[in-house]
């Protein structure tokens, strides 16, 4: 999994920096997962060779075994301090070793080295590394050049340098993440999406689990009348994973609380949306947002209430601009059990009011609009894929009941997000997606470098894939299109290289 790149959730491995090198690197052991993580900090990343290469590189194509890289050392001496680490200094401790090992210094002065390249005051690194070179000449393993030399190396390496037994500790909680991943995996979704409201952007860490999860064959469900709850709930059996209401922007905690105390003592499922407006949200009391929220995400949908959200919206708003007085005459003819004021709808629910009690003469024209406005809606109710997706992505970061891209006929798309992600497609393939992100880059390589290319997220019903790529000249032609949240038809081809990438060809508005 993690050799996949597929790390989501996975301690200090769920950056698209995290995902990259870890394809790259490919761990195989605790040990290898403890220099990953230490490689992938900035320093080791900005650290460069003669070549321009990065340490976090020069690891990875040694660790592959690539020809033109291979594994050397300074001096025979540190073959073996740095071999686990295939020739790179990526940990302090090897520092403190290569001085213990070289120059003879003990446990006190080889943390001082530490101290001094950390600190890096001119004065203290001058002291230490006389007491470093001295030590070397009396030992007589290097030569007092390739001590210069060694020293050098360890004063640049304080930019990327890590200490070990940190690696080591953040390598097992990765490692046990990922266990947890692999082998627990609904459980896993559903406590790190309930803690998902503890990170820096609640809205993007819901977002990129649910489309992980998606990626994984869970399902997530959106609330419904038969399965309420306040946190995100796995099924015992099914690969399914029920929303929380919690999570809902707009829905509280006593929203919540409600809610539960009525469905442990009713039971819901069956509730029209009649049902739903007197005895949910009119006797519940529930506040206005919560309920707006609510109907949005289809929150009071169920088995008999099919009724449009945006239909529900519009009579939850004539609803409120009833008196209470007149919403509690409703209610009461609601419960009444009298066949002759019995009503489906709202607009009837106000004509059998207006009969049973005497309407105030300065609201009977405003509630009789009301009604009228009921019976003959301003605009059109029924709802459409774009607005479900908007309105679902709004309240709960992600749309789950559908996508913008359902309710448009393609036949020329040949290929979603899940599967390009899973690397199980391979050759040509169209791809009709949101645009999630654009990372854009100017190539350094080539017939003209200094050209723009671009690094793409993009996502559909299915989930999402992180690696789209847009080539200098389809980016000049396309690169109005490629905006944040725009919606687009990009054919192009899998890559090669890596089956879970797509470069991109030819990009069509939709």
């Amino acid at each position: 999994m993690i050799c996949d790149g597929h790390t989501k959730g996975v301690f200090q491995l769920e950056s698209s920096l995290g995902k990259h090198w870890a394809k790259e690197v490919r761990p195989r052991n605790i040990k290898e997962l403890a220099a990953l993580i230490s490689l992938i900090r900035p320093g080791c990343l900005k650290a460069k060779d003669s070549d321009g290469k990065s340490m976090t590189q020069i690891y990875a194509d040694r660790k592959a075994g690539k020809p033109n890289c291979p594994v050397e050392y300074l001096h025979e001496s540190l073959e073996p301090i740095l071999k686990e680490t295939y020739g790179v200094l990526v940990y302090q401790e090897q520092s403190m070793m290569i001085a213990q090992q070289l120059a003879g210094f003990d446990l006190k002065e080889a943390d001082a080295l530490r101290k001094a390249i950390g600190k890096k005051k001119a004065d203290l690194m001058e002291k230490v590394k006389k007491s470093f070179l001295t030590g070397a000449i009396r030992k007589g393993l290097i030569t007092k050049e390739i001590a210069e030399e060694i020293f050098s190396w360890i004063e640049k390496s304080n930019r990327y340098a890590f200490n070990k037994s940190h690696a080591v500790s953040y390598a097992f909680n990765a490692y046990w993440s990922a266990y947890c991943k692999t082998y627990r995996l609904k459980k896993f979704y559903e406590k790190y999406l309930n803690r998902s409201d503890k990170k820096p952007k609640p809205d993007v860490e819901k977002k990129l689990l649910i489309m992980d999860a998606k990626r994984s064959n869970i399902e997530i469900l959106p609330p419904r009348l038969q399965h309420l709850y306040t946190e995100f709930t796995r099924h015992s059996e099914k690969d399914i994973i029920y929303f929380g209401l919690r999570h809902i922007k707009n829905v509280g905690t006593k929203e919540c609380e409600k809610l539960q105390e009525l469905i442990k003592a009713t039971d819901i499922s069956q509730y029209r949306w009649i049902d739903c407006l007197i005895k949910i949200i009119y006797e519940l009391n529930l506040n206005k947002r919560s309920v707006i929220s609510l109907i949005s995400v289809g929150a009071f949908n169920g088995e008999h209430n099919l009724t449009n959200r945006q239909q529900m919206l519009y009579e939850f708003d004539s609803w409120k601009q009833l008196s209470a007085r007149e919403q509690k005459a409703i209610a009461d003819n609601y419960h009444s059990q009298n066949p002759a004021l019995y009503a489906e709808n709202l607009a009837d629910c106000i004509g059998h009011m207006i009969n049973t009690i005497k309407v105030n003469s300065r609201r009977i024209t405003i509630v009789i609009d009301i009604k009228n406005s009921l019976e003959n809606p301003f605009y059109e109710l029924n709802d459409k894929a774009s607005t479900i997706a908007i309105d679902e992505e709004k309240y709960m970061s992600c749309s789950l009941t559908c996508d913008k891209i359902d309710g448009i006929e393609l036949n020329i798309v040949t290929s979603v997000c899940k599967d390009i992600a899973n690397g199980t497609i391979t050759g040509k393939a169209n791809l009709a997606a949101q645009v999630i992100s654009v990372r854009t880059y100017k190539t350094k390589r080539g017939k003209n470098p200094g050209q723009t290319m671009a690094f793409l997220c993009a996502e559909d019903g299915s989930g999402s894939v992180d690696s789209v790529t847009v080539f200098p000249e389809c980016y000049a032609q396309h690169k109005d299109l490629l905006i944040e949240g725009n919606t687009v038809l990009m054919m192009g081809e899998i890559s090669k290289k890596d089956n879970t990438s797509l470069i991109v060809n030819k990009i069509s508005q939709i």
